[in-house]
């Protein structure tokens, strides 16, 4: 007699084992249960018996991603999607795994096949967003974020990147419309919390924006960003640095639109005014290294001086961008705070724009000082901080601003000798310029 799942005998007349249902049935209630070998064994009954079952297919797809076999779930996902019709659900896990795998321009022709056909589903609508974001169509992001809120519009995931792509847009007030329709749905979302915190803060609405702090820290009470947001407000005594964590979060997010928020809409001209500053100290055939590289702005600059060209960053997305200028001959993720361990020294050493993150650089200025070889230079930029009788001084902007006489101290300490400053509007915040400070020294001492 044969047995079904729960154990208890059934008439062979209504099922059998060689009934291609039941198969499935059983290897569906296996994988429920965690029992993956199994239901992988079934799945592959069930297909040895009807080889074009797409629903099989996709759901021994699901089964390899489970067990960490990405490889052998896209060939899989990749059948029933070349089915014609194409199976849908696997058209989507298959879409879904390519943006895993960063393949984003291959996850878009997926989704835009399926939402041809069926242009109603409202996920789709946004991981297809998220893909945009990530290749930098900043436009057909917003665009695909908004269907995506009307086929979905309990969706809270959708309102959150909706509201990310309008802060991008500088829609701020569009922006904490979507965070909090996001939190309408689920109260908890601390993601949307955090962001709609970040948006309230850039209108100076810092009450209300410390409410939304604290309400991710109800759910999340060890998040350091959220802590730190705070801090930038004054709520407590200012810390040494942001956390790595949240700066690796900023910008693994903006990756695929920094370049151009940062140079058109921000009007950033950082590493070209450090550039100017430092060029009469440069010579050929340098180990140059670009500390907080970003993608890569300004590198294209120092490259022709440079025998090995390295750059760091604490985020892997803007470390992607990077290697596609292919520019610098070793990139790697980096926390600046943390031992170095470079198998090298440098002749140079430069960094803009990454100094706003840190209070204290006595940290950062002492390792680079240590790596750079006698007469080696170090260049950098800070936002200044006009009162000289402090150090430094934390902004509810999230950045750092370090004043000229610390950063003269600072340099001293650590066997630096200042030879070119100067003043600079860095970039554009809120409409208004931003006041920087751009700093040259060379390490003294004969090598």
């Amino acid at each position: 007699m044969g047995v079904n799942s729960q154990g208890l005998e059934s008439p062979p007349s209504k099922r059998t084992k060689n009934d291609s249902e039941y198969v499935l049935k059983k290897a569906s209630f296996a994988h429920k249960e965690g029992r993956l070998a199994e239901a992988e064994k079934g799945y592959l009954e069930a297909l040895r018996r009807k080889p074009d079952w797409g629903q099989v297919l996709n759901a021994l797809g699901t089964v390899f991603l489970d067990q960490s076999r990405p490889d052998k779930a896209k060939k899989v996902f990749e059948k029933a999607a070349d089915f014609r019709p194409p199976y849908f659900p696997a058209c989507y896990n298959l879409a879904r795994l390519k943006q895993r795998e960063n393949d984003h321009k291959g996850a878009i022709s997926i989704y835009r096949a399926m939402l041809e056909k069926q242009p109603g589903i409202g996920e789709a609508w946004n991981n297809l967003g998220v893909s945009y974001r990530e290749i930098g169509d900043q436009d057909e992001a917003i665009s695909c974020f908004r269907r995506a809120v009307a086929f979905a519009p309990d969706m809270a995931e959708a309102w959150n990147n909706l509201g990310v792509a309008q802060d991008e847009f500088n829609m701020i007030e569009n922006a904490s419309k979507s965070y909090r329709k996001a939190i309408e749905i689920r109260s908890d979302y601390a993601s949307a919390h955090f962001n709609l915190g970040i948006s309230l803060q850039k209108l100076r609405r810092f009450k209300e924006a410390k409410e939304h702090y604290n309400k991710v820290l109800e759910t999340k009470p060890n998040d350091e960003a959220a802590k730190f947001m705070l801090q930038s407000m004054g709520t407590s005594a200012t810390p040494d640095a942001a956390p790595v964590e949240h700066v690796r979060r900023i910008f693994d997010r903006c990756a695929g639109t920094f370049e151009r928020i940062l140079v058109k809409d921000l009007e950033y001209k950082t590493p070209e005014l450090l550039f100017d500053l430092v060029r009469p100290y440069l010579a050929d055939e340098m180990n140059v290294l670009d500390l907080g590289c970003g993608t890569g702005l300004g590198a294209q600059l120092y490259r022709p001086f440079a025998k090995r060209l390295i750059g760091v960053d604490v985020s892997s997305k803007m470390l992607e961008k990077a290697a596609e200028k292919k520019i610098y001959n070793r990139l790697e993720v980096f926390d600046i705070l943390q031992d170095w361990g470079f198998p090298q020294k440098f002749d140079l050493i430069y960094s803009s724009d990454v100094f706003v993150y840190f209070g204290n650089l006595d940290t950062i200025i002492r390792s680079a000082s240590s790596y750079l070889v006698y007469g080696g230079i170090i260049a950098f930029s800070v936002e200044r901080l006009e009162d000289n009788s402090m150090e430094y001084r934390l902004f509810p902007s999230g950045r750092y601003a370090h004043s000229r006489t610390y950063i003269q101290n600072c340099l001293r300490r650590h066997g630096l000798q200042l030879i070119e400053e100067t003043k600079a509007d860095i970039r554009k915040q809120s409409g208004n310029q931003v006041k920087g400070l751009l700093i040259v020294a060379k390490k003294e001492g004969i090598g």
